[in-house]
């Protein structure tokens, strides 16, 4: 038996391979949730993993469970991974990375012949992009029970297809009802998203904790009319009201930096016709900080100001609150583990705050959770330009496994 060590140009050609599925021109990948370049990485997954002994589990939302015993059948597992669906214009590393080092983790100790004493399992969580079907984090909301499993099914993508239609088709439907798995802790490994790790040199961010973020579906209802006869001042117009709204989204992001964020994201317009004065446009929308409370002041500037709008443009307004998530405080005594493992690797090390959604937010109401980041070139992401290199990402990947091999005995 040798000492395991991550295999950095497997783990590299693992990347690159996934890449294939869903690529597109520009060099990025479209792996929408449940479309059938989701099922086809899954399906590769799958086939790297059958050597390994890994035993599938999989749920009715279609979460992925892969499990390497241990010497104790009765120790709780140990569980790492992230997600394989990717945005419409994803690149080659969000999410996946944290899956591929996990599954270079099982290679690594089955290269090496070591057994832990604690069970391991691999997770790959199911939409957690939300580009498809909202919200994000689907797979895990369902897990934890943040989501019911029979309201998730009937959420419809923009196409009128439903999540349990997209299940079937794509043959993903696993025969678990979705639960906690009592699992002793959870860690996940990312690409940072941002550029702070690279401006500062760093090369493991311990991710401490999440942003609050608040989303909204905007609705505004004006009037159908012509655009030759109807006037400038007797119209209605929704897309015009939407378009300064998508304005003052922006305006409430900006003056709340830089521990704030607000965007402006989806828009569907009817009729969408020429020759029409647009009547009902949707909108979808978010605000997040560092703070809280300083997010939900972000939502009440963005109500007044939609208020405003409406009343200026006699349009009526709604707006619908329909996810948060964070803020999440993760566990200290597994980012000290983390922390550790990376400072007996001479790794340069950081603490940081998580911007964007992640899984590990909703697996951090059942067990103590924790991620880690490796740089992002030029904090590009969602965006087939994202990269990190093969040696940053192998470095994640060596900490997560040092961690793993002391979490589970």
């Amino acid at each position: 038996m040798t000492a395991p060590h991550i295999d950095r140009d497997r783990l590299w050609q693992s990347l690159m391979d996934m890449a294939r599925i869903g690529a597109t021109a520009d060099g990025g990948s479209n792996r929408q949730a449940l479309s059938q370049e989701d099922a086809q990485a899954r399906a590769l997954l799958l086939e790297w993993c059958a050597p390994l002994g890994l035993k599938l589990e999989q749920d009715a939302i279609g979460n992925m469970f892969l499990r390497r015993p241990g010497s104790d059948p009765a120790a709780r597992a140990v569980a790492f991974g992230s997600h394989l669906d990717t945005v419409p214009t994803g690149g080659r590393f969000d999410g996946i990375v944290g899956v591929l080092s996990g599954l270079e983790v099982m290679r690594a100790l089955h290269a090496a012949g070591m057994a832990t004493r604690a069970p391991l399992e691999l997770v790959n969580w199911t939409n957690e992009e939300g580009s498809r079907f909202r919200p994000a984090m689907m797979g895990s909301r369902v897990h934890a029970g943040d989501m019911g499993l029979e309201a998730t099914l009937a959420i419809t993508d923009d196409r009128g297809v439903s999540v349990a239609e997209a299940l079937k088709q794509s043959g993903l439907a696993g025969p678990l009802a979705p639960s906690p798995r009592g699992w002793a802790c959870w860690l996940e490994a990312h690409i940072e998203q941002g550029p702070v790790m690279e401006a500062s040199n760093t090369d493991i961010g311990i991710v401490v904790g999440t942003m609050h973020a608040r989303y909204f579906q905007i609705t505004v209802t004006g009037e159908p009319s012509h655009v030759g006869p109807t006037t400038m001042d007797r119209r209605r117009d929704s897309l015009a009201a939407t378009a300064e709204a998508i304005l003052a989204v922006e305006r409430i992001g900006r003056a709340a930096e830089p521990g704030g964020r607000a965007s402006a994201t989806w828009i569907e317009n009817f009729p969408n016709a020429r020759g029409a004065v647009p009547a009902i446009t949707r909108l979808h929308a978010d605000v997040r900080h560092d703070e809280a409370a300083t997010a939900i002041e972000m939502e009440a500037a963005l109500r007044q100001a939609l208020a405003e709008i409406a009343a200026v443009r006699q349009v009526a307004i709604e707006v619908d609150h329909y996810t948060s998530f964070g803020p999440v405080a993760f566990d200290q005594t597994l980012a000290n583990v983390l922390r550790r493992r990376a400072e007996a690797r001479q790794f340069t090390i950081r603490d940081m705050i998580a911007a964007a959604g992640h899984d590990s937010v909703l697996v951090a109401q059942l067990c103590p959770s924790a991620m880690l980041f490796v740089p992002s070139v030029a904090g590009i992401t969602h965006n087939p330009s994202e990269y990190s290199t093969p040696e940053q990402i192998a470095r994640g990947a060596q900490v997560l496994l040092d961690a793993v091999l002391e979490l589970a005995g």
